[in-house]
């Protein structure tokens, strides 16, 4: 097993009377694909989301490389700590040059040209670099969505959260973004996703977590969690989805 790159223990997030993460205890191993399921509401965005801080959780430990990250400069966590989200995120003012570019540069992780240079080849690589001097509106979600990934790439995280990427996507930019994402874990990028694309978990995954009611009830292998569920919640998940 490859070294823990991420430990979690006890993580809980709470607002108000409302607990939406009741302890977690959990370990992220380089190049692993963790994918996370589990009925909405559960907790599983917020898991990520507190890994990111991007959430302040209310109580519990986050480790990354054994460094305790809940008390340390957020800025410099998420350069290690790559996210995408649901609804893309880019800044609708900026060319999508502008979007890869301003964060390594402003974080002085890269000058202008070598920024910009990487840029234009991960848009290349995405066959969009006609767009980039286009404005977000005038793209398509899932081109929007595969910007939003190569931006994140632009910081060379360790680890890259994905938050539900096609759940705000037509059926037909479903398969690009999957894809683009596919290449990135291949690529051997540790990467955590939350999913509701079954096929695609089953594909991509090391592992499979099960989050309901703000826990983790199972984990295991794909094999082991889609062929051989052990809790009846689970079981009673899998029928619905399968």
């Amino acid at each position: 097993m490859n070294e823990k790159i991420i430990r979690i223990k006890d993580l809980k997030k709470e607002y108000g009377k409302n607990k939406v993460l009741r302890g977690i205890d959990f370990d992220l191993h380089t190049n692993e694909n963790v994918v996370i399921l589990g009925p909405s509401g559960s907790g599983k965005s917020t898991f990520l989301r507190c890994i990111n801080r991007m959430e302040e959780p209310t109580s519990g430990e986050i480790y990354f490389n054994d460094i305790l990250i809940t008390d340390k400069n957020i800025q410099k966590m998420r350069q290690k700590i790559g996210m995408v989200f649901q609804h893309f995120n880019l800044i609708n003012n900026l060319t999508v040059m502008q979007n890869l570019t301003l964060a390594p540069v402003k974080l002085k992780l890269m000058k202008e040209e070598e920024a910009e240079k990487r840029a234009r080849g991960l848009l290349r690589h995405i066959d969009l670099l006609e767009k980039a001097d286009s404005f977000p509106a005038s793209l398509s979600g899932g081109q929007k969505q595969r910007i939003a990934i190569i931006r994140a790439m632009m910081m060379n995280p360790k680890v890259l959260l994905f938050d539900e990427p096609t759940s705000a996507l037509d059926p037909e930019s479903i398969g690009d973004v999957l894809s683009l994402i596919h290449e990135v874990a291949n690529a051997g990028m540790t990467v955590m996703i939350v999913t509701h694309e079954i096929g695609f978990a089953k594909e991509i995954a090391s592992r499979v977590i099960f989050i309901d009611e703000g826990k983790i009830i199972e984990e295991g292998t794909p094999k082991e969690f889609f062929e051989h569920p052990k809790t009846p919640r689970v079981k009673e998940f899998l029928k619905k989805v399968l």
